[in-house]
């Protein structure tokens, strides 16, 4: 599983951390689950700049070699996750 682990700055701007392949060796954490459970939990931002790559951009990012194209699918998913996330409920 894929991961994005971006930080938010306090203008705002949205920086981009790393890309983490959270496969375990030897195949304990396939979905990457475990993964994201230590992330969410040793960061003190509680999860909020960490999101999974979903399967089908996983395939639209392997599939271009386009940097701006993969700029923007990286740009989507963390404006998605964010968006998701700081969502007050009504």
């Amino acid at each position: 599983m894929l991961f994005i682990e971006y930080d938010v700055t306090q203008t705002g701007e949205i920086e981009l951390v790393a890309l983490v392949n959270a496969v375990e060796a030897e195949g304990q954490d396939p979905d990457g689950s475990a993964w994201s459970a230590w992330r969410c939990g040793e960061f003190e931002d509680g999860g909020m700049g960490c999101v999974a790559v979903s399967p089908d951009d996983l395939v639209l990012m392997e599939s271009t070699d386009d940097v701006a194209q993969l700029r923007g699918i990286v740009e989507r998913i963390i404006l998605v996750d964010r968006a998701t996330k700081e969502e007050v409920p009504s």
